[in-house]
């Protein structure tokens, strides 16, 4: 090897391994300081990448399984509401059957003083009574339907109500189609004012995927409540009236259902039980509102169990995908540890290594003596 004191190539390769050794010391202590092996594109361009992509899918995931997780909770509370309801029905059933009982004080009409009309079958005390209650529980649903809401978001107004359906009047016969009836004219386009159908709300949407795509989509349907529509489908009878003076029966209709000046809502209606026979044929046919209200609760407790699953699915999802993004992104601690003690073994050798490169050429004086 030559001895010259211009360039000392022994120095120079001393410090260019001093500085990579430097560098890979950077680079470890980095990785062990951020937790990840990816700091940068330069770490590892295509990791990265795939990284970013698993990042955005995870928080996705994330935010649908919350998404369900409030679209149970919204379920929850109207089903809650709606458990009110259903003791509110059962309970008019009550009335409606003690109605129908002959024990109950039987009041006159107008002409009960004229012996040769006097009939019988109109509200008496004890009737009225029962009456008066029922007026107030189906004002009550009234306000239940009208002020459900969950984050301001009514549950039970109709706004969620995905059917349409023909107007009812107070005496429950339908304008224009049958009543309780699917309506299947355009919203709007039927009818007008006074007679204009029960127009259908829209679903509520719930995200519950991380596409835009129908799939991960899920409608949740309310129907409406209301008076006007729980008891579309009752409407009026025909019932004997007995004369006390010639003891004939003869027929007439009985509105089984009226305005409830008790609601606040003007479309409210009540259900007739101040009249004996009325009353009987109410307590059967709340009987069937009340499985119509069953089979509401039932959709909205397998609608919550299906979001159940859905949740489990989605967290499980983001777990595994997690765990993959992990291999791809974190640093392994033990194994990174490993290689900042080598390299930092090795930055103290080639300083070492350095300082005995810059005394080689001071030999060279050795010969100028």
């Amino acid at each position: 090897m030559s001895m010259v004191v211009r360039t000392n190539t022994m120095a120079l390769n001393a410090n260019n391994a001093l500085n990579k050794n430097n560098s890979t010391v950077a680079g470890n202590l980095e990785k062990l300081s951020t937790g990840f092996k990816i700091n940068r594109a330069a770490d590892d361009a295509s990791g990265l990448a795939i990284s970013e992509k698993m990042k955005a899918q995870i928080k996705a995931i994330d935010t649908a399984s919350k998404n369900a997780q409030d679209g149970a909770s919204l379920i929850k509370t109207a089903e809650g509401y709606m458990g009110e309801v259903h003791d509110m029905l059962n309970r008019i059933v009550e009335l409606a059957e003690k109605s129908a009982n002959g024990t109950y004080e039987i009041g006159k009409d107008a002409s009960y003083n004229t012996a040769a009309t006097e009939t019988y079958g109109h509200a008496g005390v004890d009737r009225q009574a029962l009456q008066d209650e029922v007026d107030q529980l189906t004002a009550e649903i009234d306000r239940i339907a009208t002020t459900a809401n969950f984050n301001e978001l009514k549950l039970m107004d109709g706004s969620m109500d995905t059917n349409t359906y023909a107007a009812v009047s107070a005496s429950g016969s339908a304008t224009g189609a049958k009543a309780g009836a699917l309506v299947t004219t355009a919203i709007g386009a039927s009818k007008t004012g006074a007679n204009a159908d029960i127009a259908s709300g829209s679903n509520l949407t719930l995200q519950i995927g991380e596409t835009s795509s129908a799939s991960d989509k899920l409608g949740v349907s309310i129907g409406s409540f209301k008076t006007e529509v729980l008891f579309r489908s009752i409407s009026t009878t025909s019932v004997a009236t007995a004369d006390a003076t010639s003891n004939t029966a003869t027929a007439s209709t009985v509105a089984l259902t009226a305005t409830n000046g008790k609601s606040e809502n003007s479309a409210g209606l009540t259900l007739n039980i101040s009249n004996q026979q009325a009353a009987s044929v109410v307590a059967e046919k709340v009987r069937d509102v009340i499985n119509n209200v069953s089979s509401q609760r039932a959709s909205l407790g397998a609608l919550e169990n299906r979001l159940d699953y859905t949740m489990n699915n989605l967290n499980t999802a983001s777990e595994n995908i997690t765990d993959a993004n992990s291999r791809i992104r974190d640093t392994d601690m033990a194994k990174t540890m490993m290689q900042y003690t080598q390299g930092n073994t090795l930055t103290q050798a080639a300083q070492a290594m350095l300082a005995q490169a810059n005394q080689a050429p001071s030999s060279v004086l050795q010969l100028l003596q």
